[in-house]
């Protein structure tokens, strides 16, 4: 039924959704078509957690080094209504292979970050494993985030992330 809704509403708030239409609808009623990777992260999209038994508060304190082969676009910024000091802005991050997101907290910052393609291997202040994130999975980025990035797969990794910002 959801995915029936979805079809819909792209179908009727874009003039170019023919052939994401078409995908949906295909989805909705069980029809084969050629695959749309993006959208299917969509559709499947679902938060990843440190493997059961692998916390440990401070478990890392560094991850892969300084910054490198990360472009980051933000799409848009929207202010929240109970607090006009803060808003919610999403952002487009394209991480090239061997590219690296430095080190960085979520103190001010809290959001999430889907991954749309490739992979992403993140290495977590409270997990004593490095969690690899596909296509599809959600990392949660609250208060106590702390980690780092890099791309070990052999094409570019698009992220989309949403976070609430202060407002400038």
């Amino acid at each position: 039924m959801w995915r029936t809704l979805l079809a819909a509403s792209l179908l009727a708030g874009c003039s170019t959704v023919d052939r994401v239409g078409q995908t949906v609808a295909s989805i909705a009623d069980g029809r084969s078509s050629a695959p749309d990777t993006a959208l299917d992260a969509i559709l499947h999209a679902a938060p990843i957690a440190c493997p059961n038994g692998r916390t440990l508060e401070n478990a890392n304190h560094e991850a892969f080094g300084p910054q490198h082969g990360v472009v980051a676009t933000d799409i848009a910024l929207t202010p929240l209504a109970n607090d006009p000091t803060r808003a919610v802005r999403m952002r487009r991050i394209v991480v090239e292979p061997g590219g690296v997101i430095a080190w960085h907290t979520h103190e001010q910052v809290q959001g999430s970050a889907l991954i749309v393609s490739g992979e992403m291997t993140e290495i977590r202040n409270s997990c004593m494993d490095p969690i690899r994130y596909h296509a599809g999975d959600v990392a949660m980025e609250d208060a106590q985030t702390a980690h780092g990035w890099r791309n070990d797969g052999d094409v570019p990794a698009v992220i989309i992330v949403a976070h609430v910002v202060p407002r400038n």
